[in-house]
């Protein structure tokens, strides 16, 4: 890049120049990065969300949706918290994930003994959703399964048993 008016002359871009500096003082050996944990998991998350979705596209629910209700289907009714819990999200997440199951009446949500906590609980309809989608969950989880082996999936089970803080 050629300069003009009084960086005439000038060969080199100011931002390279800095850049050369910072790594010059710089001896972070920053491609550990490139193995991060967080990264992997996101990755393979993301990979197996997409995978479970493609199978239930026909159903029109998603598999977050479907593991929100089925939780519900196989435990009753959840104080908000207990089910954040058991999914591994936070409140916050959770409740944005229930206002569309609730504004298609799948869940109901009402306040528990408590004025504070509120109780999740899945409806008739929402109970028809699951039964409706199951095959396709089924499928989508023996592919997975598949494609994970019998130590992949033994490892992701344990992964997602331990407490990590």
């Amino acid at each position: 890049m050629r300069f003009w008016g009084p960086l005439a002359g000038f060969d080199m871009c100011i931002y390279t120049y800095r850049m050369k500096q910072l790594n010059e003082t710089d001896s972070t050996d920053y491609m550990a990065a490139a193995g991060c944990f967080c990264l992997a998991s996101r990755q393979a998350a993301r990979k197996i969300t997409r995978l479970y979705d493609s199978y239930m596209q026909e159903t029109g629910i998603r598999v977050t949706q479907f593991t929100i209700l089925s939780q519900l289907m196989l435990r009753g009714e959840l104080p908000i918290g207990k089910l954040a819990g058991i999914l591994g999200m936070e409140r916050t997440t959770l409740t944005r994930n229930l206002t569309p199951l609730e504004e298609q009446k799948w869940i109901s949500i009402k306040a528990g003994d408590d004025p504070r906590a509120r109780m999740i609980a899945i409806t008739g309809q929402g109970r028809n959703v699951v039964r409706r989608s199951f095959p396709y969950w089924s499928k989508a989880q023996a592919h997975i399964g598949k494609l994970l082996g019998a130590d992949g999936q033994a490892a992701l089970k344990l992964l997602g048993s331990r407490n990590l803080e």
